[in-house]
């Protein structure tokens, strides 16, 4: 092959490498994502339904329970309450969606079951028959229910109720939890002496457990922590679902891949009144197990569940890598839970008007549950300062007590989870009821609970797999090429510049020179010969 010819063709093999590399480079991330995209589509034949259903992963609810140290100081002379923390209790959280309902929207409707197994292994050396002394729930909502009240039916009823209940009272991990103790019946029936005081005769029928009562005084919700005559704080809770979602399936874009757009029929919440209530009901964001792909260091996650009454948003914090894959950590901002009186975007959260709002890191959930409790942030993290000074054994830290969310950016799938929320009472002296007649006035912790989940190595494994193999691949491969199509330019620039005097030297005289310029010499003449044929001449 001539010199020019292995020039050519190096030059048109090199540029050819590069320039068809370099554009796949560019096509393939293209490419992923509409692979992604379709394998992602909640769909009934997919091959990511069943996880849909059923998460793959493990959930687990933790809770860390309150004990208290000093009950009788607390209620006889007003001291400072000091707690123990007792926990992590375990519990195995299992999901299961059913009752599906497709619509061509690119949505779907669901109903979401949920247990809760306990974990002997996971919680070590505690045990659900541990004995913890708690602030009596029942107590507390029933002096808020009395407050203000100094009728006659009040003070009988009140009477019986003391006379069953301490206001702090200690009872089994369990119990507390999910299985309840058994309440003693009550019987507030005083009817029979409504011709001596008129105002008795209302209390006819109520007799019987609390619920039986509640009912006969047209009640129209039992609360759920009274349900079967028990009382525990999630009591109605395990083994049920928490209302019909409707989400988008991505069949129509992946914006708003999993986004909520219906919760118990309606596209917003009703709990909260006032100024900026339309903030404070929007229903937004996803369950927070899923987002939409191709997330950024500037997106914001958003997220509702049923339980915090709200929503909430996270925006981003670092990178990370769980398991060999890098991931974006998101953490709600602080301004999320602020006092309302610093960010007035939560002034529609104050119950039941301005002047009862909470502090910072807190939320009122009476409007939602129909129940004086308080959601706060573990340990007040972050929280009202004034709140936390007026108890003892708490400490809050960023690493144990802050909601974070791992998010992989490429297809928007958790690859760690940790939601954390504290459950209170409001303590304080309820009118002239002697149980309350000089306890402290606090917002008093029964419970903080962390809802985590996380990817492991395995899983982490396939996920590194399928997403991040085919890049490294095509990335190693097709740099390769591109070295070796750049190698070629160079080599051939080499070349050509080698041979490039020699060529235009040989076309220049084949192209100019006459035909009789040159005497053409077969043989060298010595002087001997040359002068001979002078001679001749």
């Amino acid at each position: 092959m001539l010199p020019i010819t292995q020039v050519k063709v190096m030059t048109g093999v090199g540029a050819t490498l590069v320039l068809l590399c370099s554009i796949f480079i560019g096509v393939f991330p293209v490419i992923f994502n509409s692979i992604v995209d379709k394998m992602l589509v909640v769909r009934e034949d997919s091959d990511t339904f069943e996880a849909f259903v059923t998460p793959p992963i493990p959930i687990y609810m933790q809770f860390w329970l309150f004990n208290v140290t000093n009950p009788e100081e607390i209620r006889y002379n007003g001291a400072k309450p000091v707690l123990e923390e007792v926990g992590p209790y375990t519990y195995e959280e299992v999901r299961v969606k059913y009752a599906f309902n497709w619509t061509t929207e690119g949505s779907v409707s669901y109903l979401q079951n949920k247990s809760y197994v306990f974990s002997q292994e996971m919680s070590g050396d505690l045990r659900e028959d541990d004995l913890i002394t708690s602030i009596n729930v029942l107590m507390v909502i029933a002096s808020h229910l009395f407050q203000g009240r100094d009728d006659l039916v009040s003070e009988t009823i009140w009477t019986q109720l003391e006379s069953s209940f301490d206001l702090f009272e200690t009872h089994e991990a369990g119990e507390i939890l999910f299985y309840g103790f058994e309440l003693p019946p009550f019987n507030f029936d005083f009817s029979g002496l409504g011709n001596l005081v008129p105002e008795l005769g209302d209390t006819e029928g109520w007799s019987g457990t609390l619920a039986e009562i509640l009912a006969g005084m047209g009640a129209k919700e039992i609360p759920d922590v009274i349900l079967d005559n028990k009382l525990a704080l999630l009591l109605g809770v395990n083994n049920t679902n928490d209302k019909v979602y409707t989400v988008k399936t991505g069949a129509d874009g992946m914006d708003d891949f999993m986004n909520i757009q219906f919760w118990n029929g309606s596209s917003s919440l009703h709990y909260w009144q006032g100024n900026g209530s339309e903030y404070c009901n929007m229903i937004n964001g996803t369950d927070g197990s899923q987002y939409p792909p191709r997330l950024t260091r500037s997106s914001v996650l958003r997220i509702y569940t049923s339980e915090l009454c709200r929503s909430l948003y996270l925006t981003y914090e670092k990178d990370l890598y769980h398991h060999g894959i890098p991931v974006y950590r998101y953490i709600p901002p602080r301004e999320v839970l602020e006092d309302p009186e610093i960010n007035h975007d939560n002034l529609c959260y104050c119950y039941p008007d301005r002047d009862s709002c909470l502090g910072a890191g807190m939320l009122n959930l009476q409007p939602c549950l129909g129940l004086p409790l308080v959601l706060s942030t573990p340990h007040f993290y972050q929280g009202d300062e004034v709140e936390l000074a007026k108890l003892v054994g708490l400490n809050p830290t960023k690493e144990e007590h802050e909601t974070t969310i791992d998010v992989e950016p490429r297809t928007g799938v958790a690859m760690y989870a940790a939601k954390k929320m504290q459950l209170n009472i409001p303590l304080k002296r309820y009118g002239n009821l002697p149980s309350f007649k000089n306890v402290p006035e606090v917002i008093f912790p029964i419970l903080w609970v962390n809802e985590s989940a996380e990817v492991d190595s395995k899983m982490a494994r396939e996920v590194r797999n399928a997403v991040y193999i085919p890049f490294v691949v095509v990335d190693a491969l097709c740099g390769s090429l591109i070295a070796i199509g750049a190698l070629l330019l160079v080599v051939s620039g080499f070349r050509y510049l080698h041979i490039k005097p020699k060529y235009s030297f040989t076309a220049l005289h084949s192209s100019t020179a006459p035909d009789n310029c040159c005497v053409k010499i077969e043989k060298p003449v010595d002087k001997i010969g040359r002068a001979a044929d002078l001679e001749k001449l």
